[in-house]
């Protein structure tokens, strides 16, 4: 069995592989990755998996609620498909600056008498808080979630998160009136520092945003660049699509090795700052571009754009039939797709089997001790005689 023991697993759920050993986790994964390929009719099969080191403390990006029960604030993380919030002290996948962090946010809002939001009542104010840390350089952006632009004491809260750490460079409030389980609003207030965090990441720097896609595993994200530049192989003379491109950083690792990089992403604020990171890492062969990766794809479709290589990492829902019969039209000679849901991935190779044969399938551990698995493909053109 794992060393790991997590007191609050029970009630949680996320971690749902937490009972067995690392290396049964990682057998399962495989194991769920070739069954979701056999059952649509994809004859190609993966054997390795990239381990993860470490397997836990992982995480760079910590979520919590909360909630007002019997005269005190609980907080923590919402239990496996329920509204129901597990109150927690600390979490084993997080790091121990976010899980200091968090404690020290619950204690200043239980002694400023800051109450959370009340769905059902109306009342109260904070919904949740999410904290982003840039694992390279400890940097840490405080997000709070507030159910009212009116944020009263908000000075002495900035002052008091500011103190739990040197290594908080930012904290920004997020307005969310929505009812919905979406955690982040549209509109956003800086209330200290610069609304980013920095990290670096093989010799580039990546400013990080509050809403902007982020592999959550820094350490595992740069195997998983690194396969995808391995499996690429370009030569140089390449232009490629950068599909659902969050802040660009698969294209800006992969600008050096190719002509001309296309990076598309619907996430305004995501896109701002992938500018950003294109200029401060001197990049000039990158266009970013904000807008729906299936909209753009289509609309390139139309054109006599020469695409070399589509590489596309969509959210766990998959792509879109109208994106991949894009890829159809474009014919770029090779599609490398990124997926973190074999069952979604499979049905998506399943459409393009006719015309891109299966060249590799390599997986890396990004989620460890959940049923989660982060998959690589490379599909190559077939050429029919």
């Amino acid at each position: 069995m794992n060393n790991i023991k997590c007191p609050y697993q029970s009630l949680c759920g996320s971690c749902q592989l937490l009972n067995d050993t690392y290396q049964n986790t990682l057998k399962f994964k495989l194991k769920y990755v070739n069954e979701s390929l056999q059952k649509n009719g994809i004859k190609k099969s993966v054997s390795t998996i990239i381990p993860a080191n470490p397997n836990y403390n992982y995480r760079n990006k910590m979520i919590i609620a909360y909630k007002y029960q019997n005269g005190k604030i609980i907080s923590g993380f919402y239990e496996e498909n329920s509204h129901h919030i597990v109150n927690i002290e600390e979490c084993l996948m997080n790091t121990p600056l976010q899980n200091q962090i968090a404690k020290g946010i619950k204690k200043i809002f239980q002694d400023l008498k800051i109450k959370p939001y009340d769905e059902d009542k109306k009342t109260g104010l904070i919904r949740y808080v999410l904290l982003r840390e840039a694992i390279y350089t400890n940097e840490v952006l405080v997000v709070i979630v507030t159910a009212s632009e009116i944020f009263p004491g908000r000075g002495e809260v900035v002052k008091r998160i500011r103190g739990l750490s040197n290594k908080i460079k930012s904290i920004v409030q997020n307005i969310n009136q929505r009812k919905t389980s979406i955690v982040l609003g549209d509109k956003e207030r800086l209330l200290y520092g610069k609304g980013y965090i920095t990290d670096i990441f093989d010799n580039l720097k990546f400013n990080i945003t509050s809403k902007a896609f982020y592999q959550i595993n820094t350490i595992q994200t740069k195997h998983l660049y690194h396969e995808v530049k391995r499996l690429a192989a370009f030569k140089g003379s390449e232009c490629i699509v950068d599909a659902y491109s969050g802040l660009g950083t698969i294209g800006l690792f992969l600008a050096s090795k190719v002509k001309e990089v296309y990076s598309v992403e619907n996430n305004k604020q995501a896109v701002n700052m992938a500018i950003v990171n294109a200029k401060i890492n001197n990049i000039k062969n990158i266009n970013f571009v904000c807008d729906d990766a299936t909209n753009y794809l289509v609309n390139l479709s139309l054109t006599k754009t020469k695409v070399d290589t589509v590489i596309m990492d969509p959210p766990r829902s998959g792509s879109t039939i109208a994106f991949l019969n894009a890829i159809k039209q474009i014919k770029p000679s090779k599609v490398i797709y990124v997926s973190c849901d074999p069952e979604t991935l499979a049905r998506d190779l399943k459409y393009l089997k006719e015309n891109y044969m299966i060249e590799n399938i390599e997986c890396v551990d990004m989620f460890c001790w959940t049923k989660h698995i982060e998959t690589i493909v490379l599909l190559k053109k077939i050429t029919k005689n």
